[in-house]
């Protein structure tokens, strides 16, 4: 805030007169001088324009919260700071494509969960014009999968045909980058085992085998949003039980881990090339069902 000091004038005293004549006549051609009023210097600042108009105040403030709160600048009132928006809930601008949110599906067949997975995010940006579900699925599964499953490498050329680009994979857990991927707005693919990311699994659950899954998002509670394709069910999982379903695949079936997954477009064989080296590190088992039909799935996968 500038404040302009008022400025000092010396005062300036007329020329002494010859003294009047006694009786206060006044001398022939000349008249007396002028009482002398001293200019005194003021000592009251002018009013700033913060202080004049609580409009004017308010802009004020407001500028000066976006300048960094300068020395002197009032506080944001409770109500305006409410309104600013929190940095976790800023997507990035990477983070585009999905326009609806995730649907779950059912796998149709004993080996089709990673044309599934594929499929709810071909869904959630809008794709699959014109095909049921069970057709998109089948189109995908006949497209990039084989009488085995799905492997990584196969899943990667899978969603790069739909547009989708991996942005990171990993062979286990990777708790932030995942939770980063997730607030960005991204999706991610995990290939875990079938039977330890149902909902009740621990440690005395017995193995299952690999299996593809999508992981939509997580809660205020630090749950993640599953969706599995082996029940068509969406069900929330700690960040043990992930971890557990995730990293033990690689004692079973010597493979796991997770895709990061955004929708870009552009050219598929660029996409492919650049999708197949984030997929490699998860091995090359082939995504199917589960072993252990009793424990909560329909699949009888071998």
């Amino acid at each position: 805030m500038n404040v302009t000091r008022p400025q000092y004038h010396p005062v300036s005293l007329p020329t002494e007169q010859p003294a009047a004549p006694q009786g206060n006549a006044q001398v022939q051609g000349q008249r007396a001088p002028e009482p002398v009023h001293e200019a005194r210097q003021s000592t009251h600042l002018p009013q700033d324009r913060f202080e004049e108009s609580p409009e004017v105040a308010g802009q004020w403030a407001a500028q000066a919260a976006q300048a960094g709160q300068p020395q002197g600048a009032r506080p944001l009132e409770l109500s305006q700071m409410e309104q600013v928006p929190s940095l976790t809930d800023a997507k990035s601008p990477d983070a585009k494509g999905w326009a609806q949110p995730t649907p779950v599906l059912r796998q149709t067949d004993d080996i089709n969960c990673g044309a599934t997975a594929a499929a709810m995010l071909v869904r959630a940006s809008g794709g699959g014009q014109g095909q049921t579900d069970a057709q998109l699925v089948q189109s995908l599964q006949a497209g990039y999968s084989d009488s085995k499953g799905t492997t990584p490498k196969q899943m990667s050329d899978m969603l790069a045909g739909q547009g989708f680009e991996v942005t990171r994979g990993a062979s286990n857990f990777d708790r932030d980058a995942l939770n980063a991927a997730l607030d960005s707005g991204k999706k991610a693919l995990a290939l875990v085992d079938s039977n330890l990311i149902q909902p009740g699994a621990s440690g005395t659950t017995p193995a299952g085998s690999a299996h593809w899954v999508e992981i939509d998002g997580k809660d205020a509670q630090g749950q993640y949003r599953i969706h599995d394709p082996a029940t068509g069910s969406i069900h929330d999982v700690s960040l043990q039980h992930l971890t557990q379903a995730m990293n033990s695949g690689w004692d079973s079936f010597q493979g796991g881990g997770m895709l990061i997954v955004n929708p870009k477009g552009g050219d598929t064989s660029t996409l492919a090339a650049s999708n197949v080296n984030h997929a490699t590190p998860l091995g090359d088992s082939s995504g199917i069902g589960s072993k252990n039909n009793s424990f909560g799935s329909r699949e009888s996968g071998s």
